[in-house]
């Protein structure tokens, strides 16, 4: 019976989802800032459009979290990822100490960060009792970005850009009045949206140009707006034709 409490007890301690609840971004940050056994050095820094944060393949010793602002994650060009307020950059090789896979720039006019010391923060977590858990949810997460990123790019055009519009409203996207409208930053832009997708800006030119003649997305004054219910109707009946499709030649 012991043994069965104890297991009980464990699997309630590392569950999956209680482990990302207990363990996520924002409690991150608030164990950094608790002085009360260890304490890590912090200096606030700002950027400006197109300022590198983090260079490709270059030694990265510090650990940002950004305050304000928009950056983007490349990789030999390609656009990886996006963040924003709340993100954390340089985590992935926080214990290895191994090169940036990834270059970091600012998109945004402005760009705000905290900055902490790797070595001091990798002493705190050590230090900690269950603090490596902050950085096992953050390798997860990141893995799931990248496998998803992944199937994204296997995906015919039309869909794929329909999809990246879909996560970038639904993460940055800033909501109009009481409709499902929403509009997305101006830094998120058709080039971002190429770059993100894979495709050459003419495909993403054309397929916006048909979305917005469906009356799915509206762009104003170089911003896009979104009708996210009108999206997911459209990549929904993408996903059954596709079924119906694999359907008549299993027949």
């Amino acid at each position: 019976m012991k043994i069965m409490g104890y297991a009980t007890e464990m699997h309630f301690l590392y569950n999956t989802k209680i482990v990302h609840e207990a363990f996520n971004k924002e409690r991150f940050f608030r164990f950094l800032q608790d002085d009360s056994f260890s304490c890590a050095k912090k200096v606030t820094k700002e950027y400006s459009k197109h300022e590198v944060l983090i260079k490709e393949k270059e030694k990265n010793e510090g650990l940002f979290f950004i305050e304000e602002g928009y950056v983007m994650a490349t990789q030999k060009n390609r656009v990886v990822s996006l963040h924003t307020s709340g993100d954390i950059i340089g985590f992935e090789d926080l214990i290895l100490y191994s090169h940036a896979k990834y270059s970091f720039k600012a998109i945004s006019d402005k760009v705000r960060i905290i900055k902490y010391n790797k070595a001091e923060t990798v002493e705190k977590i050590l230090n900690a009792q269950e603090g490596y858990l902050y950085y096992y949810i953050h390798l997860q997460n990141t893995l799931q970005h990248l496998r998803t990123r992944e199937e994204l790019l296997r995906l015919p055009s039309e869909q794929r850009i329909s999809l990246v519009l879909l996560r970038f409203a639904l993460s940055y996207g800033m909501k109009n009045g009481n409709t499902t409208k929403v509009w997305l930053p101006k830094y998120i832009n058709k080039g971002i949206i190429a770059k993100y997708s894979n495709l050459n800006p003419n495909t993403v030119t054309v397929t916006l140009q048909k979305l917005e003649a469906a009356e799915i997305i509206e762009s104003v004054r170089r911003e896009i707006y979104v009708n996210v219910e009108k999206l997911q109707d459209k990549l929904l009946e993408c996903h059954r034709e596709v079924d119906t499709k694999i359907k008549r030649i299993c027949e």
